[in-house]
């Protein structure tokens, strides 16, 4: 969440939007996230997220698997999100047989993979592939672990990294883009951030926050569309 819209004063990773306001929304049960506790938090936003001005919708989180004869809602309800403005950006590495699952499955959806910094090549996780009709994961972003704050609160620091890490760089380099433009939509959004992303023979584009920190050309091609 902090390197979505954080300033860095703790954390040293300025997000590319320090000043954007931000919505905490508690999700899940423990260290899990059922897929009630995500039908609960979409409703919520479909209920309160215009009014709250919620344009960045971040899923650090993903989908039970499906069982025959019961569909997940979870689909239907990012196109909706979609639908009404609010962009959902999902962490895509979350499957044990490395697919990229709902909701960074979604084709109204930026699926988010890692990428490893220390060996600056693709990270483990989510393979490429095909989900409804589209290329997944859309994008890829910063995943090493780093040290943070103990889950427990205890003064003990632990090391938490992965494709969670690599959407709220995504969420936050969105957010920066809503700032200068925000008449831009979901597809108009991920054409820029692909245009300043690395080609990756046989991957998405790596998307690296400190080149879009240091480009003006965001501000420009914003403006000009």
């Amino acid at each position: 969440m902090l390197l979505a819209a954080g300033d860095g004063r703790s954390s040293r990773l300025p997000s590319l939007a320090p000043e954007a306001p931000v919505v905490l929304v508690k999700v899940g049960e423990g260290r899990r996230v059922p897929r009630e506790s995500i039908v609960r938090a979409f409703q919520w936003l479909f209920s309160d997220g215009a009014a709250l001005g919620v344009r960045i919708v971040l899923c650090p989180f993903g989908d039970d698997p499906e069982l025959p004869g019961q569909p997940s809602p979870v689909p239907e309800m990012v196109r909706e999100l979609d639908a009404r403005g609010m962009l959902v950006i999902a962490a895509a590495g979350w499957d044990p047989g490395g697919h990229c699952v709902s909701p960074a499955s979604s084709p109204f959806a930026f699926g988010i993979g890692g990428w490893d910094l220390e060996s600056d090549a693709p990270a483990a996780g989510p393979r490429v592939e095909t989900r409804n009709g589209v290329l997944k994961p859309d994008l890829l972003a910063p995943s090493t672990g780093l040290p943070v704050p103990a889950f427990d609160g205890s003064p003990k620091r632990e090391r938490a990294g992965g494709t969670s890490f690599a959407a709220a760089l995504v969420a936050g380099a969105s957010l920066h883009l809503l700032g200068e433009e925000p008449r831009l939509g979901r597809s108009e959004i991920l054409e820029i951030l692909r245009e300043h992303g690395r080609h990756v023979p046989g991957h998405p584009p790596y998307l690296d926050p400190g080149r879009l920190r240091r480009s003006s050309h965001l501000s420009r091609r914003a403006g000009a569309s």
